[in-house]
């Protein structure tokens, strides 16, 4: 059995032993990395990731540092009522947490197997609770396959290259569609304003790891979705991830 079979269907969700194809990419930096898997479309790959070593280490760490359960729906609120206080200009990320809260858009579930895939890669490369990072990824579904173009960096924020969009175009006109993005809100602790956390005063306290989008966010879905026919998005944590439609990013607040 090919590799990228054997271990897509691997109860433990990771990527050990695919080896992907590297995108060489021109103006990047020393820590970006960006790569293409290439997996069988297999149901396990979209079912609930089971619980693992890695994950349960990451999620008991954050419950200690927090001193509270791992809640989505309690990080939202926490999140939206840091931006509800903050200056005005941040006042649609806070609209984007009730909106999810309300209901009226999204829907938050446990993780994916493919999600937890995705972020343990990026952990491996920087871990995510002492050096907190994001990762970014287009998802597509055609022939039976699914390919994961999957760019990461030494950032909290994304870094979207030419190189790996014309890619997701070529595949997109050669039979595939572009059925998710995938990117994580890390979980960010000992904030100090002007740090590698892009933390601001009104910030400071945010320890982030909340599943609403942000307008950034939601304005970069807009354009993949008018530009490349984006079907879904999807925001992880690493334990929780909400999903949107891409009739949903209308009513999102985006920049």
């Amino acid at each position: 059995m090919p590799a990228a079979r054997q271990q897509a269907t691997d109860e433990r969700c990771t990527f050990d032993g695919v080896t992907p194809e590297v995108i060489v990419a021109e103006g990047t930096d020393l820590s970006e990395w960006h790569g293409r898997f290439d997996l069988p479309d297999v149901p396990r790959l979209w079912e609930p990731a089971e619980p693992d070593e890695v994950i349960a280490r990451f999620r008991d760490a954050v419950r200690r540092r927090l001193g509270t359960d791992l809640d989505p729906r309690s990080l939202l609120e926490r999140q939206r009522a840091i931006f509800a206080a903050a200056p005005a200009e941040w006042s649609g990320e806070a609209t984007n947490a009730t909106l999810v809260l309300e209901g009226r858009v999204g829907e938050i579930t446990p993780a994916s197997c493919l999600e937890a895939m995705l972020w343990k890669w990026q952990a491996t490369r920087y871990p995510m609770l002492e050096h907190p990072t994001e990762f970014g990824a287009f998802v597509l579904r055609g022939r039976g396959r699914v390919r994961v173009y999957l760019s990461s960096a030494d950032l909290v924020g994304q870094r979207i290259r030419d190189s790996v969009t014309k890619l997701v175009q070529a595949d997109a006109s050669a039979g595939f569609h572009l059925f998710t993005h995938i990117h994580n809100h890390p979980f960010l602790f000992d904030r100090k304003v002007g740090d590698r956390m892009w933390t601001l005063e009104a910030t400071k306290e945010d320890v982030a790891g909340a599943l609403a989008p942000s307008m950034t966010d939601v304005q970069f879905f807009r354009n993949l979705r008018d530009s490349q026919g984006l079907e879904e998005a999807w925001v992880t944590n690493g334990l929780h991830t909400s999903r949107f439609q891409a009739r949903e990013f209308d009513t999102l607040r985006a920049r």
